[in-house]
């Protein structure tokens, strides 16, 4: 199980190793964790004047950024998390998404998992955008729940439609939550996928694990 202490979270690790060309979804996180992080209210506001619409009032904001300024203070990790769910429960839409990132960051961190999977499965509602990032967010709180049937299930859910920046950490982590489930059918797919992508270079760990579980999936169909 991953050390709750971990200085690194899932979130940060996820969009350290992904893609690193121009992508909309990596935009977002971005411009969401900016937003949470320094709370830059003022720029959803001028972007809304920009656009000739106004989603907040004056005063709407001024509270806006006093609440999420003070939800970030706080120290205490369990106080924080009870703040965020209460934002939410009024968060002006424009903010809902990086106060859900924020919400899943602490749960991930603070290893609870199942509240991290169902605040996942929040923000892959909230926000069409951000969804293959949620997706894998919500698999891997079901991987470190070692219910990895489960994990398995949402990645499937996310079919042939994966954005190629994060094809690595999909198939990666498809993978090992298959052959953990005893799919070594499923297991041996990704893979052989992993294969195609590293483009043979230092591809010798894959090669071995294609090897075995093509022996697991003779075995399973004798």
């Amino acid at each position: 199980m991953t050390d709750p202490g971990n200085k690194k979270g899932f979130l940060d690790r996820l969009m350290s190793e992904a893609d690193e060309t121009a992508h909309p979804l990596l935009q977002k996180i971005q411009e969401y964790q900016k937003m949470i992080l320094t709370v830059v209210v003022a720029v959803v506001i001028g972007a809304a004047s920009y656009s000739g619409y106004t989603f907040f009032t004056e005063r709407a904001q001024q509270q806006a950024q006093e609440e999420m300024s003070a939800i970030l203070a706080m120290q205490d990790q369990e106080e924080r998390i009870q703040a965020l769910e209460n934002f939410l429960e009024d968060a002006p839409g424009a903010m809902q998404g990086g106060a859900l990132l924020e919400l899943t960051r602490i749960y991930m961190d603070t290893g609870k998992y199942q509240e991290a999977a169902e605040a996942f499965s929040r923000l892959e509602k909230k926000d069409d955008s951000l969804q293959p990032l949620a997706l894998l967010g919500r698999a891997k709180a079901y991987e470190l729940m070692q219910d990895y049937a489960r994990a398995l299930e949402i990645l499937q859910e996310a079919g042939d439609d994966f954005p190629r920046e994060f094809e690595n950490q999909y198939h990666t982590q498809k993978a090992f939550v298959a052959e953990q489930a005893g799919d070594y059918q499923q297991a041996l797919e990704s893979y052989q996928s992993l294969k195609e992508l590293a483009h043979g270079a230092d591809d010798g760990f894959i090669r071995y694990k294609i090897d075995s579980l093509r022996k697991k999936t003779e075995q399973q169909g004798s």
